[in-house]
């Protein structure tokens, strides 16, 4: 039941909890953030992954998760555990699937095909995001997400990109990568998630790296602590400010079409149709429920 390529509204912040941990599990969905992952990858030691899957089985049926967007990150295809990962996941009820290290057209064919079985299984889509982590993805990132209409976004996977491919690990070292994939992202009309912030108590930080993040187009970022969270979702929420100015500036627009007239100045700025679609793109990314339709 392969569908057109699903738009969702843009996730500010996709919190990241082990999936072997039931009380974090808990804790992440009392939040109510944009987005949630429940990860049986990194955060989970290879013996700790039967019960990290049962754990997240059992979370998948009994939690209230609200409107909150649910993912599971599941384990790279070609791995001894990715079988299992979605094998225990055909009757879950998951928004949305995580897959760790997408690198090939054959790694997103087979997470697709999966997909497909599951949607079958529950009548209902599911969303596939690909964790984009090293330079051999992204130099075929277009390609990779044109082979699925599931996929609604990419994560951009910074440790492990840097560790594959020798450039440093930080924002200069990860300045073209970081850019090349929110620009591949929002020429396929998809959502593009930033890196983790791995420094837990340095909200300045944080908060910087965000911004940093949203201004090259990045629609939202990951978060690897409840603390994170409020801070990345200021940071990709238009101000009150910057939200009247969108509107003032669409009807203005609306105006001078209905005049007959064409790009007019504001303010000193030129509006036209680049700065129109520009206020409407800002507009769609006001905070709303995670699973809507955007505007």
């Amino acid at each position: 039941m392969t569908a057109a390529r699903t738009k969702r509204m843009p996730l500010r912040c996709q919190l990241v909890t082990p999936g072997a941990s039931v009380k974090m599990i808990e804790k992440a969905a009392a939040l109510r953030c944009d987005g949630l992952v429940l990860d049986l990858e990194d955060s989970v030691t290879p013996a700790m992954k039967p019960a990290a899957r049962d754990v997240v089985r059992q979370a998948l049926q009994g939690t209230d998760f609200g409107e909150t967007e649910v993912a599971v990150r599941v384990n790279a295809v070609g791995t001894a555990w990715f079988g299992e990962d979605v094998a225990a996941l055909q009757d879950a009820d998951i928004d949305a699937l995580v897959l760790s290290k997408a690198e090939t057209a054959r790694d997103v064919h087979v997470a697709d095909y999966f997909l497909e079985r599951m949607e079958c299984r529950r009548g209902q889509g599911i969303a596939l995001y690909l964790l984009i982590e090293s330079g051999a993805a992204l130099e075929r990132i277009s390609d990779l997400i044109d082979i699925s209409p599931r996929c609604a976004g990419v994560i951009f996977g910074a440790a492990d990109f840097a560790a594959s491919t020798g450039v440093a690990f930080n924002a200069r070292g990860l300045a073209y990568a970081r850019s090349r994939l929110s620009a591949a992202a929002a020429a396929a009309g998809i959502q593009a998630l930033d890196q983790v912030h791995p420094k837990i108590d340095d909200d300045a930080g944080l908060e910087v790296e965000a911004r940093h993040a949203r201004e090259i187009g990045y629609t939202g970022k990951w978060a690897i602590h409840p603390r994170q969270v409020e801070i990345i979702a200021k940071v990709f929420s238009p101000t009150p400010e910057e939200i009247e100015e969108a509107h003032r500036i669409l009807r203005l627009n609306d105006a001078m079409l209905g005049a007959g007239r064409g790009a007019v100045a504001e303010d000193g700025m030129l509006v036209d149709e680049a700065v129109v679609k520009i206020m409407r793109r800002r507009l769609a990314a006001v905070a709303g429920p995670a699973k809507g339709e955007l505007p």
